[in-house]
């Protein structure tokens, strides 16, 4: 039976992740066995909030589902997540190890960071004369950093070096783009130089490099620079990057074999790190033609594909802005993820949890926090082997739908969808590490999560607008259209009318006796007057004709030919108000006047022009109404 490995980690080191993969690779090879890689990026929000949702993504795992977990706790690097897993996974019952952070009860597969380090260090002194070593680290707490940090004190103190604390800086993040700042200022300060820098990374590295080659200041001349992962990128830089092998091709393939060789008792196994000489420390070296080759491709590929993926977005942002609702929303992104898929895969699923609809429409403000991904998801998505296939709901514990699974070795790759703290739900795609490299997972899905929720909140805001339409247009007393939805709405209905050749008719009535009504009897008996006379109109007119209370006691109906034969609606209304009045007891008769007035579509008037001519009508009625009553 085939068996299933989940990978829990933090999709910010990418280089890290795309390597430990490649070495979990290696040892699955003759295995059959399938590898359940559940990534997130947790980050500050324009507010300066650390913003953990992303986190929701191992709720996705049921780990009794899994022959074996491997947890990548020095990239997670949360302590009150890490400690929720870790219980979880004990429970659970399953095999499971650690990577270079040490959980109670699960062993755990380490990088032994102080050896490479310290030899690096040693290196420095001892092969190139270096007495005044600096240091550059980001602000991280993780224990690689330390233990390099710590390798590199005691490298000093072995060589009668006394470490100099003023040499000693912290940046914000170990980040090239961190790095390159502080040494632009660092160098445009003239300070007098060490005769090393040690840095805790080689991106770190690589960007005071180029800060030092900007500045003027040769490396490795005038000043020695080494960094730590050996990464592609500084074995192929110019200078050459004198960095340290933390070997993660061998903990991944190494967490693999320890999880099928099923051993019970909990162990702590060091791997060793090695110092690995170039250039930039001093050192002669020649980089391989071969890697310099594929370097440079790798550059110009990378350069490409990044244009590409941020076209991607931006046509995705085109989507969903012009998408007018939910359901319009749903075919354009089949639409489009059908014909343009390049960085998504040829197979993968996007899935919401199964009230999507609803809260898509949500009015609220903001969404609750909600971290749950509920008993079933749906697929609004859904491209296998680059074709679109129907939506579906499945059970959230099965994770993919069935046709995605394959009798040869996968890696499914799993982000969480969400904005704030609000998950909308997640997406998985099959074979496709594109979305760890590049950190395109992490504008991908935030981009998805931002997206959704400016369409619910356009959505919020057109219903907001037309409450406040209804509510500025509507008679609060009779429930019709007042002057102002005369303006709005009333207004374009005639020129529609004219437009579409319509014959527009219009209605006039008037409350007969209204004064005394008002005087003899209250104005509540007034409003219950204003009240009867307009629902009898309404109930009885065509429901796309516009009923309005034009002034205290008057009442205009405009309407078009479209659905009108005719009907003689003065005696239709007068009837409706005869019949309401007959079993409501008034103490006195209620009844009104009505004109009415077609206006050709080739007609000149205006509609207030046209409202003169039907009130002179009703006019003429009111006054046969008051020769005889």
């Amino acid at each position: 039976m085939k068996k299933k490995i989940a990978l829990l980690c933090c999709g910010w080191h990418d280089d890290f992740i795309m390597d430990f993969v490649e070495g979990m690779k290696s040892a699955l090879e003759p295995e059959s066995t399938d590898i359940y890689i559940f990534g997130c990026y947790n980050y500050s929000e324009f507010s300066g909030y650390p913003n953990y949702t992303g986190y929701s993504i191992y709720k996705l795992i049921n780990y009794e589902d899994y022959d074996g977990i491997i947890i990548l706790a020095d990239l997670i690097n949360n302590t009150r997540v890490l400690e929720k897993e870790r219980l979880r996974i004990l429970q659970s019952g399953k095999p499971a190890v650690s990577i270079n952070a040490s959980l109670n009860g699960i062993s755990c597969i380490k990088v032994n960071n102080y050896s490479g380090a310290y030899e690096l260090v040693d290196h420095l002194i001892k092969k190139h004369g270096a007495k005044n070593l600096a240091h550059l680290s980001g602000r991280e707490t993780s224990v690689d950093i330390a233990e390099r940090y710590k390798a590199f004190r005691f490298a000093l103190q072995d060589n009668n070096i006394k470490i100099n604390m003023d040499q000693v800086h912290t940046i914000t993040a170990s980040s090239y783009t961190d790095a390159y700042e502080f040494g632009i200022d660092y160098f445009k300060k003239g300070n007098p130089l060490p005769d090393a820098f040690v840095c805790a990374n080689d991106l770190i590295a690589l960007g005071l490099i180029n800060a030092a080659n900007e500045s003027g200041v040769k490396v490795p001349e005038r000043l020695k620079i080494v960094g730590y992962d050996n990464l592609l990128k500084g074995q192929c830089s110019t200078p050459a990057l004198t960095s340290v092998d933390g070997k993660v091709n061998l903990l991944g393939s190494e967490a693999v074999k320890f999880l099928f060789a099923q051993k019970k008792d909990v162990e702590n196994i060091k791997i060793q790190s090695s110092a690995v000489y170039r250039n930039t420390c001093g050192c002669d070296y020649a980089a391989d033609c071969c890697e310099q080759s594929k370097f440079s491709t790798e550059i110009l590929v990378e350069t490409k594909s990044k244009d590409d993926f941020t076209q991607q977005l931006q046509v995705l942002d085109e989507v969903f802005t012009e998408s007018a609702d939910v359901f319009t929303l749903l075919t354009n992104l089949e639409i489009f993820f059908a014909r343009s898929h390049k960085f998504e895969g040829s197979d993968f699923c996007i899935f919401l949890k199964s009230d999507w609809s609803s809260v898509l429409i949500n009015s609220a403000e903001s969404l609750p926090l909600n971290l749950s991904y509920g008993q079933n998801v749906q697929s609004i998505v859904s491209i296998q082997g680059g074709v679109k296939y129907p939506r579906e709901i499945i059970n959230t514990r099965d994770l993919i739908p069935s046709k995605m699974h394959s009798a040869e070795n996968n890696i499914f790759v799993f982000l969480p969808i969400y904005n704030h703290s609000y998950v909308h739900g997640y997406y998985v795609t099959k074979n496709n590490l594109a979305m760890i490299k590049n950190r395109f997972g992490y504008n991908w899905s935030r981009n998805f999560g931002n997206s959704i929720e400016r369409f619910r909140k356009r959505n919020m805001y057109k219903q907001m607008s037309q409450q406040f339409l209804r509510l500025s247009t509507r008679d609060a007393l009779s429930g019709m259209l007042n002057r102002v939805g005369l303006e709005k709405l009333a207004k374009p209905f005639y020129a529609q009318n004219k437009k579409n050749g319509l014959t527009t008719v219009l209605f006039f009535v008037d409350i007969n006796k209204m004064k005394l009504i008002n005087d003899n009897f209250g104005h509540l008996h007034g409003d219950l007057a204003v009240k009867t006379i307009s629902a009898a109109i309404m109930e009885v007119i065509p429901k796309n004709w516009l009923p309005i209370r034009y002034g205290g006691d008057e009442f205009l109906v405009v309407g078009n030919s479209k659905n009108y034969n005719g009907e003689d609606y003065c005696q239709i209304i007068t009837e409706r108000i005869r019949k309401k009045t007959s079993i409501m007891r008034l103490p006195y008769i209620l009844s009104a006047s009505v004109g009415t007035y077609s206006v050709p579509a080739s007609s000149s008037l205006t509609l207030e022009e046209a409202v003169e001519k039907v009130d002179d009508i009703m006019y003429q009625v009111k006054q046969e109404f008051h020769k005889t009553n």
